[in-house]
């Protein structure tokens, strides 16, 4: 029997895996199928220098480093430094624009634009906070770059199996049903299952939720080197959104929802060879991740919203994909022993996972081992100990 067992091939899973293969853990990863998919249709965004005050902007802030030492450790994953373009348009925002301005104060596009300058300057340089000059190429596009980084979600798919095998974890691929509480499979469990933790451990908190996330992936060909080529908009390696991404917000929404709400955020990113276009966000009342919603209206939204940017978007020959993803509605997300199960870990609802899953997975993978400094330091930790693997 393996000293600890890994739910979950994803991200989260798989960093957590190896962290604890490097202290000398022998881990198996179980790989459901669910989470890994998840990974590997992300934007990979690392927005490290984004973390809110406190304990989680410290562990943000670490993510480029975390990258780097990982492709040390295990050859590359995926990881670069990039652009964040975040566009917008007097439109976007000309409703409230109009209340605000009524009421004497700013626009909620000026109180965003100016929120993320602070928030980057805390960490970048002035001359990695830029807003481009308008053009005749944008139109009536504005853009602000910023510094940023990147994992390529499909290289990292295809590197990551190579990672865990290199590093002797034991990779197998299966479906689990509901652990049994006093009867778990190892000395040592961790719930990294995403979407899925819940099905495994019902008694898990209401916050952690579940979204259905849709994109259209555009595979490698002519079709996405003529858009790259002819675009204003990014450079080939940089991650375009929208500056008022609703996302976020819906998440944060989520405990109060009566009826499932949608939302879709116009943007771009590079997957390997290919691209993925804009991102889609279903949530429903409720913790259960239920079937996945009806596909074509969250399409044809989305291929809305993309042609408004540049009407070539919309049209490209791209597949549109949903996939559950987890989230915590409020607070940060669970990481830690799950409360009267000893030896039962959680490691799931991570907003920015590829800037906050290197630096977890190394605290949970100390914890996991006994380490009781680290567990006090995890966000999701209880004050139980641990009595470890070794």
């Amino acid at each position: 029997m393996a000293d600890v067992l890994v739910i979950g091939a994803g991200l989260a899973g798989s960093l957590v895996a190896l962290e604890l293969a490097q202290r000398g853990a022998e881990v198996e990863l179980l790989d459901p199928g669910q989470g890994d998919a998840a990974t590997a249709l992300s934007y990979g965004g690392v927005p490290w220098w984004a973390g809110a005050s406190g304990p989680m902007n410290e562990l943000m802030a670490s993510a480029p480093a975390a990258w780097r030492q990982l492709e040390q450790r295990h050859g590359p994953l995926g990881w670069s430094p990039c652009s964040l373009r975040l566009h917008w348009s007097d439109a976007d925002a000309e409703p409230a624009a109009e209340t605000d301005r009524a009421a004497g104060g700013t626009s909620v596009l000026e109180q965003t634009l100016a929120g993320v300058e602070a928030l980057a300057r805390r960490h970048l340089r002035a001359d990695q906070v830029e807003r481009l000059a308008p053009s005749p190429a944008l139109g009536s596009r504005r853009m602000l770059r910023l510094e940023y980084g990147r994992v390529d979600s499909r290289r990292l798919a295809l590197a990551l199996p190579l990672a865990l095998e290199g590093a002797g974890v034991r990779r197998r691929r299966g479906r689990c049903g509901p652990l049994q509480a006093g009867a778990l499979p190892a000395q040592q469990v961790v719930l990294a299952a995403g979407a899925g933790c819940r099905a495994l451990w019902p008694a898990l908190p209401d916050r952690l939720r579940v979204s259905w996330a849709g994109v259209l992936a555009l595979e490698a060909g002519p079709l996405c080197s003529q858009w790259l080529g002819g675009s204003a908009l990014v450079e080939p390696n940089d991650i375009l959104m929208p500056l008022l991404a609703q996302r976020q917000a819906l998440e944060q929404r989520a405990d109060q929802l009566q009826r499932p709400e949608w939302i879709v955020d116009a943007g771009l990113a590079p997957w390997g060879e290919g691209l993925l276009l804009g991102q889609s966000s279903l949530i429903r009342p409720g913790s259960s991740c239920g079937c996945p919603p009806e596909a074509l209206p969250l399409e044809l939204e989305l291929r809305q919203a993309l042609g408004r940017i540049d009407p070539r978007l919309g049209q490209l020959d791209a597949s549109f994909v949903q996939l559950p993803v987890s989230f915590c509605s409020s607070g940060p997300p669970l990481v830690g022993p799950v409360a009267g199960e000893p030896g039962l870990w959680l490691f799931a609802g991570l907003s920015a996972p590829f800037a906050l899953a290197p630096a977890l997975a190394v605290l949970l993978a100390e914890a996991i081992s006994g380490e009781r400094r680290a567990l006090e330091r995890l966000p999701g930790a209880s004050t139980q100990p641990s009595s470890g693997w070794g």
